[in-house]
């Protein structure tokens, strides 16, 4: 094939596989929160216990009011297989 043919093939895997997270609903955060799930579902040790740690998140939102950004507020979600 082409460059030009193998460039829009790319291109079309790439928009494709974007599109079955956004026709199922979900967005982008928590489509890849699913997958990083998956994946360290699937470590041994001693990997899963380095891993293990980094299924707390943290998001971190700025409130805008006037065109000016407010306090930004951190919020650490933890997942609760964590704090057993």
């Amino acid at each position: 094939a082409s460059a030009s043919t193998r460039s829009k093939l790319k291109m079309s895997a790439a928009a494709n596989s974007a599109s079955y997270w956004r026709i199922a609903g979900m967005s982008y955060l928590k489509y890849s929160s699913m997958c990083a799930e998956v994946v360290r579902g699937c470590l041994k040790e001693p990997f899963l216990t380095k891993a293990k740690p980094r299924e707390a998140v943290y998001f971190k939102a700025t409130p805008w009011s006037g065109g000016k950004p407010g306090k930004s507020v951190v919020t650490e979600v933890i997942p609760p297989e964590i704090l057993k």
